[in-house]
């Protein structure tokens, strides 16, 4: 049918968008990280490997001729924390004589197995240490039988003390300006001292003096 009796359903138009499509740059791919790698040790792990090999030579060791390190209090203590793991991996032992005396004993660390299977247990020990203690140590303790070296710190303080020194003499100086009476520009490197100027000063003083004179025989 045609005119105004066609009723034929028109069909719509759907809009289209195109989005503008971005150049795609060459395709990167993560970096393959190796894990095998050796990882780096701890100071504690030095201290632990530094007192495990003294009982290669020793095979019984005095607690106290293990740990005390007479030059540092802080060393003492990082000895005595070695220690505890030590203790901790089944490692080494610590036992008590009749005396009541503390002995550190080395022995053959559990395998794995044992442990995930909870046939063997972590050992822990309890040590009450302060500064005190440590005085008294060194009173108990013959002077030379400290089994433990001292780690030297000082040389590494002393190094960083130098670097900055020149670091700060090395510093450049930032000038300094002065404007003198006449106005001028004065550019100096160092620092600046006033220097008095009596000449400029009493001339100052006479011409104030004159006009003070001059205002009075005005007023009169």
């Amino acid at each position: 049918m045609f005119g105004p009796m066609d009723t034929e359903m028109k069909q719509r138009k759907h809009n289209v968008t195109h989005r503008p499509r971005t150049r795609l740059g060459q395709s990167t791919r993560p970096k393959e990280v190796d894990d095998t790698g050796v990882e780096e040790r701890t100071d504690t792990d030095k201290n632990m490997a530094a007192m495990f090999w003294i009982f290669k030579i020793k095979k019984r060791a005095r607690l106290d001729c293990l740990i005390l390190n007479r030059k540092s209090f802080a060393q003492t203590v990082e000895n005595l924390f070695a220690l505890s793991f030590l203790v901790k991996d089944g490692r080494v032992e610590i036992v008590v004589d009749e005396d009541s005396n503390h002995f550190v004993l080395p022995r053959n660390a559990p395998a794995s197995e044992s442990v995930m299977s909870k046939e063997v247990a972590y050992r822990h020990f309890v040590f009450r240490f302060g500064f005190r203690d440590w005085q008294m140590m060194m009173a108990g303790v013959p002077d030379g039988e400290e089994l433990m070296p001292n780690r030297d710190t000082d040389s590494s303080a002393a190094d960083m003390s130098q670097d900055t020194g020149h670091t700060e003499g090395a510093q450049p100086r930032t000038p300094i300006r002065k404007l003198t009476r006449n106005r001028g520009l004065v550019v100096q490197n160092d620092t600046v001292e006033e220097t008095p100027q009596p000449q400029e000063e009493e001339e100052d003083e006479t011409g104030a003096r004159n006009g003070l004179h001059q205002c009075k025989r005005r007023l009169v």
